[in-house]
């Protein structure tokens, strides 16, 4: 129940690796109680002191505690470890991406049109996914762009320069024009995206 670091209380604060972690109840942080922007504000806050804050929702604690505990473990540096190098990279099938990202991904799994996979030992240990710009979210479908769906490594695992090589593998084999993707700001602020390529568009709302 930190006050020091921000002026605001934050649930848990490790002053040593400058991050934070809140809990955040779906009664109490609902917009009855929460102005719309209260959570963003916060994590903004957070950002200009150098501090990366975490939102843990309460319904993603219940239901998918061991996606969000793994998490916890990869963001502080506690989780198991791979090399990208000792890995083989493959593409499967839509079937096989589907158990491992609902067991492994906080979203679960969504359509794709290309899954990349990292194998070790012959298991299945990193997956990213690719897809057509979504109408949906007002994009509009066109040859050779593409949508970074999905990516994430198996629980309590950080596979070193998994990412790099998943997606490199992508660029090689299917030549695209330019790629987009969403980072989740209540866990991520965007450095991977950085480390991969990507330049920064804009903050949705």
């Amino acid at each position: 129940n930190d006050r020091s670091a921000i002026g605001m209380e934050i649930d848990i604060y490790l002053p040593d690796l400058k991050l934070g972690f809140e809990f955040n109840g779906i009664f109490w942080h609902s917009d009855k109680y929460k102005s719309k922007k209260y959570h963003l504000d916060k994590t903004n806050m957070a950002e200009d002191k150098g501090i990366k804050l975490i939102h843990i929702w309460e319904d993603d604690w219940k239901f998918k505690r061991e996606i969000v505990e793994s998490r916890i473990r990869n963001t502080i540096g506690k989780s198991s470890r791979i090399w990208a190098r000792l890995c083989e990279v493959r593409e499967i099938s839509y079937k096989e991406s589907i158990s491992f990202l609902n067991k492994n991904h906080i979203q679960g799994n969504c359509i794709s049109k290309y899954r990349i996979a990292l194998f070790y030992k012959n298991e299945i240990v990193s997956i990213m996914t690719f897809g057509n710009l979504r109408k949906s979210l007002g994009q509009k479908s066109k040859d050779g762009s593409y949508e970074l769906l999905r990516f994430c490594n198996r629980l309590n695992t950080t596979i070193v320069g998994g990412a790099s090589k998943l997606f490199s593998f992508f660029i090689r084999k299917y030549s695209p024009i330019d790629i987009i993707s969403y980072a989740d700001r209540c866990w991520s602020n965007g450095n991977l995206y950085k480390r991969l390529g990507f330049s920064m568009d804009k903050f949705t709302e």
